[in-house]
């Protein structure tokens, strides 16, 4: 999931859904408890505790190399990140 953060000085770095509400979609802005969109679904996904302030490389190069979305789905990167005991 790519998702934004902003920084609220009562809580420091708070993530939200950009993706927002809507039917079935409870994505509350309501600091400190975070409340987003949708949870990992697949063993290979999970939502890091850390707030990149800058996108990982990886993610930039795919963005300008790929001239069109299916060429993008067909070569999505990956970062190695391992997972903290919270996401295993």
């Amino acid at each position: 999931m790519g998702s934004n953060a902003v920084y609220l000085p009562e809580f420091g770095w708070y993530r939200v859904d950009a993706r927002g509400n809507k039917p079935g979609i409870n994505a509350q802005f309501a600091p400190p408890k975070e409340c987003l969109a949708y949870a990992p679904a697949l063993p290979e996904e999970w939502v890091s505790p850390e707030v990149f302030a800058d996108p990982l490389p990886v993610v930039v190069a795919a963005l300008q190399t790929c001239k069109t979305w299916d060429v993008l789905l067909a070569h999505l990167p990956d970062e190695a990140i391992a997972p903290t005991s919270q996401q295993a």
